[in-house]
């Protein structure tokens, strides 16, 4: 394996662990057996876990971005936008897997600044992708917000990250399918 092989694939491993036990309770020996390498190669790629930590958020952010552009070309209207919205906070739940960035979220106080935020940033740039969403919808009339749209954008990012959480606790993915479809009912009523 190369280079950007290893580097790539401990991302990938880092980012599944975060994803399902948390920033906190993973370390480098993890990962060293998940990838087939020592220890200190690990620590020759990222020489610390925060910088593991900001690149994995970085990283997580920018290809959450990505599907966010997927969605604007690829929807059929508001609607459908926020129904495809929830499917990238499911996806993931059937293996166990949460957001990454909500998971460290949930241990804030435990992370290293830099990480938290990075962490900031994806949750600013979810509550502005919403906002713009729900504006639009609303000066269409698909949509019916009942409060600010920045305000319902907020909502519905906690709704969702929270129901990661529900679903994972009952260890049932239709219960966030629930909350979810009942989240972008409110808005459509």
């Amino acid at each position: 394996m190369d280079r950007v092989d290893t580097r790539g694939a401990l991302l990938d491993h880092a980012t599944r662990l975060v994803r399902t036990r948390g920033y906190s309770a993973f370390s480098y020996a993890d990962l060293a057996a998940a990838v087939g390498i020592r220890k200190a190669s690990v620590h020759h790629h990222f020489a610390t876990k925060e910088e593991l930590g900001v690149r994995l958020v970085a990283r997580y952010t920018e290809r959450f971005q990505a599907r966010l552009a997927d969605i604007d070309q690829q929807a059929a209207g508001p609607v459908d936008a926020l129904e495809r919205y929830a499917v990238l906070y499911r996806e993931g739940l059937s293996d166990g897997e949460a957001c990454l960035c909500g998971v460290i979220a949930a241990e804030i106080a435990a992370v290293p600044p830099a990480v938290a935020a990075g962490v900031a940033d994806f949750f600013h740039v979810n509550r502005t992708w919403l906002t713009t969403l729900i504006e639009t919808g609303a000066h269409s009339g698909v949509l019916h917000p009942q409060r600010t749209p920045a305000d319902h954008a907020a909502t519905l990012l906690a709704t969702l990250e929270g129901a990661i959480f529900v679903a994972r606790a009952h260890n049932d993915v239709t219960a966030f399918d629930q909350i979810a479809t009942t989240a972008i009912a409110t808005l459509t009523a």
